[in-house]
């Protein structure tokens, strides 16, 4: 049986998704930010419970923005044909993520096969454990939450890892859309900046964030700077802070090699894979 969530279904939802934290963190963090029937919030979502012998066996997510996403354990190809009969007439997919498997069904689905995008990466996925942290030396180094005083500074941050990481064009409607980026980063209050000798030298952000875990995102050093262990420090550092606040678990995924050996250096360990597909591009 599947059937849309109303309100009153928000535990039963929460209580599926953290079985699947790893890949389940957008749905979660979602919900427990905007909940159920939320029709305005571009990243509040319409779910869909599946119940196989009277327990849920599946959750997928169609969001107010365009976001299409599941967690689903068997029969993946009914659960995305649930949610494409229910998605209303002109509604626009924009990003499909999750594990390679979910992202797959989403996309034969929904006919999206051979949609334009802008990015379709499947990344490695790293957990860390809070045991498993390794500290780092953060002698020279303090690590504070950004303010908008860092605006225009991080703007350019987020434009520049949209460039490089995302594929994203240069235009004057990206780079208005990166500054909001940046001042929901800002206002949300889970970024943090590396600083050494006063200089802001590397930013670290969660992307989603759950009691008992974090998921980072938005990791980020300048080029001219890059190669001297600064990365690694900010994430250590946000990651004591969050475990400190009582997270177990930190999980992301990974845009490159370099940026994986740095993660591997605090104490992540790669444990599957995790696909983001942005659609757009050339028409």
């Amino acid at each position: 049986m599947i059937f849309e969530a109303v309100k009153g279904d928000e535990a039963l939802i929460e209580a599926y998704l953290a079985k699947y934290f790893a890949t389940a963190m957008f749905l979660r963090g979602n919900l427990r930010d905007f909940g159920i029937g939320n029709t305005v919030a571009n990243y509040a979502n319409r779910f869909f419970i599946r119940e196989t012998a009277g327990a849920v066996s599946g959750i997928g997510g169609i969001g107010n923005g365009g976001a299409l996403m599941l967690q689903a354990e068997h029969d993946l190809a009914e659960m995305v044909a649930h949610m494409r009969k229910a998605v209303p007439e002109g509604f626009k997919p924009v990003v499909s993520t999750g594990a390679p498997e979910m992202v797959a069904a989403i996309l034969a689905g929904f006919g999206l096969e051979n949609a334009p995008t802008q990015m379709n990466d499947v990344e490695p996925l790293f957990l860390l454990r809070k045991a498993e942290l390794v500290r780092q030396d953060m002698q020279e180094f303090s690590l504070r939450p950004s303010t908008m005083d860092d605006l225009p500074l991080l703007a350019e941050w987020n434009h520049a890892y949209n460039l490089e990481v995302l594929g994203v064009t240069d235009t004057a409607e990206t780079r208005a859309e990166t500054h909001q980026a940046a001042v929901v980063s800002i206002e949300r209050g889970h970024q943090r900046l590396l600083v050494k000798a006063r200089e802001i030298v590397a930013q670290t952000n969660f992307n989603a964030y759950m009691p008992d875990t974090v998921q980072l995102g938005g990791v980020y050093t300048p080029p001219s700077v890059r190669g001297n262990g600064f990365a690694r420090r900010a994430v250590a550092a946000h990651l004591e802070e969050a475990f400190a606040a009582g997270a177990e678990n930190a999980i992301l995924f990974s845009a490159s090699e370099t940026a994986s050996k740095a993660y591997r250096a605090v104490g992540f360990r790669e444990i599957g894979a995790y696909q983001i597909v942005l659609f757009g591009g050339d028409q």
